[in-house]
């Protein structure tokens, strides 16, 4: 019996057995709810024989468990598959919405045709299934449960990785079509490896396919369609074209400059100093990485600064361009997670056999060996941060009274080490390092032997406490329920109120943020529904101003730490385990069944 005839017999199973009484069976085991570096180089010789070479990654583990390897000679034809064509794009559409068709016939038929779609549509699903009613949200959980296990998404996001990381032509209108199907805010990092992957696949004969697409429905789809425009074409002669299109909308005008830095257009240096001024909060964060990246230069810019503060940062920006010759000579922007290539998912857990700091891919699968992880073991971390222009880890573990701090290279070689160091508000290194230490309301600066060399001040208790960059440091401030980021002298730079006691937080590339936080108070005369977590995690816009998404996973008391991975879905830890949920906030898989102290993803 094929694999497909397996998965139909199993979802009927599942589905209309008459023991459940037509109700979708969960899997009994529980965890926080769930029932349950570079692409590598390809060899010598010609570039055809080169691409038939190139090795395969960690990450590349769930193209062959999908038997889509790329050492097969029809790679190509095989992953069409996963992009659904304009026309299946809309028969996936219309199959969804009969899920909640009067007659139980078409019903039946829409369910068995969502099952055997072989391109990823779970993203689809969890959407519709937000404003369904019970008995479609029942359809739509069985629908998952069978096909959640393929993780077709992240093969998705492999392939693109592929794709970007060598020209294949005639993928880009098909990438395009795809991005049309994402959130930009959920899968921000998916459609960025997107973008780049449909601009090297696409060529003088895809103009006008992309000059139509900038009037597409789809936000993600004219997205991907500006950012190629800027990409392959903006030395057109015919670039005028292209501006008339996009018009005013500055979203579309970022799309483009993005796409002009990727190559490292200098000359798009003026208009990004331009977004810097937007009212789109989205639009001046990305514009200043992209300044940031094009010129190895931080004036401390955020677009989420007070107005005061973001003016005097523009006017550093302002004299800086002003002193350049055509925008300068610059290098390509590395644009967001998906332009770093392969992602390492690292998990921190009490000691056992397999370690305490355990390696994985970002689909799930355990490394065998990565000296980094074995090396920070020996800290136990509660937390890890990465210092990419130091090219530093910092590992940092033991709670207030028998703390141990280490710092090591991306190799996973220690550098220093101290120990009885009070580290339970998170650590951060500093140029030259020094690292700051945060304890209680107090951030300590310590030099390399472990000594004091100076202290900030801090309004209240600390918690989380980063490095996010060049002068800016985020942390949590439970007791009066902010976050807040700092300058390198301990000035507090940027400040946000009204989170319910936050416990954990972290900037994501797109710049909004992930916040643990308590989970909201049952309202007077009422009671927490069963299962109900005491935490739960929320992501943000960059200002913390705008929730987009909640996650509560079910019977958790305590929530470590949590990751984005760049599929979209979030991994959070927790006193129970590691799971992975949705941006809808369903739980899609257990990890790990085991206490997490920490998760990074990079």
């Amino acid at each position: 019996m094929g694999r497909f005839a397996l998965l139909i017999l199993l979802f009927a199973s599942w589905f209309f057995s008459p023991c459940s009484g037509g109700s979708v069976l969960i899997d009994c085991d529980v965890v926080g709810g769930v029932e349950a570096s570079p692409e590598p180089e390809g060899s010598s010789a010609s570039e055809e024989d080169e691409a038939k070479k190139w090795p395969l990654s960690n990450g590349d583990s769930i193209l062959v468990d999908l038997e889509l390897s790329p050492e097969e000679e029809d790679f190509e034809d095989r992953v069409e598959t996963l992009f659904l064509g304009r026309g299946e794009l809309e028969q996936v559409m219309d199959q969804i919405s009969d899920l909640d068709a009067e007659d139980f016939r078409k019903r039946n038929d829409a369910s068995k045709a969502l099952v055997m779609v072989a391109a990823p549509i779970e993203h689809l699903l969890g959407v519709a299934r937000k404003d369904a009613g019970a008995e479609m949200s029942r359809r739509i959980q069985g629908i998952l449960n069978v096909r959640i296990k393929r993780r077709r998404l992240d093969a998705l996001y492999h392939v693109a990785g592929r794709f970007a990381a060598k020209e294949t032509p005639g993928w880009g209108v098909r990438l395009g079509v795809m991005a049309s199907t994402f959130d930009p805010v959920s899968h921000w990092d998916l459609l960025r490896m997107f973008e780049i992957a449909a601009a090297k696949s696409s060529g003088q004969q895809d103009r006008e396919a992309f000059d139509k697409a900038l009037g597409a429905d789809h936000e993600s789809q004219r997205e991907l369609a500006a950012f190629v425009m800027g990409y392959r074409f903006s030395g057109d002669a015919q670039a005028s074209r292209v501006d008339d299109a996009v018009g005013d909308d500055e979203v579309l005008r970022l799309s483009i400059a993005r796409g002009r830095a990727a190559v490292g257009d200098g000359k798009v240096s003026a208009i990004l100093l331009d977004l810097l001024a937007s009212g789109n909060i989205r639009v001046r964060h990305e514009a200043a990485i992209l300044l940031r990246g094009l010129h190895g230069k931080d004036f401390g810019f955020a677009g989420y600064d007070p107005p005061e503060g973001r003016a005097e940062a523009i006017e550093r920006w302002q004299n800086f361009l002003g002193g350049l010759d055509n925008g300068g000579e610059v290098v390509p922007a590395q644009l967001g997670c998906g332009a770093r290539g392969q992602f390492m998912v690292l998990v921190g857990t009490p000691p056992g056999k397999e370690g305490a700091v355990i390696p994985w891919t970002t689909s799930g699968r355990k490394v065998k060996e990565l000296k980094l992880a074995k090396s920070m073991a020996t800290i136990r971390p509660d937390a890890i941060s990465f210092d990419d222009e130091a090219g530093l880890v910092i590992a940092s573990g033991g709670g207030f009274e028998e703390g141990r701090v280490a710092v090591f290279s991306n190799d996973g070689t220690e550098i220093w080490s101290a120990s009885g160091i009070p580290v339970g508000g998170g650590t951060a290194i500093m140029p030259g390092g020094r690292l700051l230490v945060a304890i209680g309301r107090e951030v300590e600066e310590l030099n390399v032997s472990g000594g004091r060399v100076g202290v900030w001040k801090m309004p209240s208790r600390v918690l989380s406490f980063k490095r996010m960059r060049e002068g800016r440091f985020l942390c949590a401030h439970p007791d009066d329920g902010s976050l807040a980021e700092y300058g390198k002298d301990g000035e507090q730079l940027w400040k946000v109120a009204g989170f319910n006691h936050p416990m954990w937080v972290d900037r994501l590339q797109s710049g909004n943020l992930l916040v643990v936080v308590h989970a909201d108070k049952p309202k007077e005369g009422t009671e927490r529904k069963a299962g109900a977590g005491k935490m739960r995690v929320i992501e943000t816009s960059p200002d913390g101003k705008v929730i987009f998404s909640s996650i509560q996973p079910k019977g958790v008391n305590v929530i470590s730490s949590v990751a984005r991975l760049p599929n979209g879905n979030t991994l959070v830890g927790t006193d129970k385990g590691l799971a992975e949920y949705t941006p809808e906030g369903y739980a899609v898989k257990v990890w790990l069944k085991s206490v997490i102290s920490s998760i990074h993803v990079r």
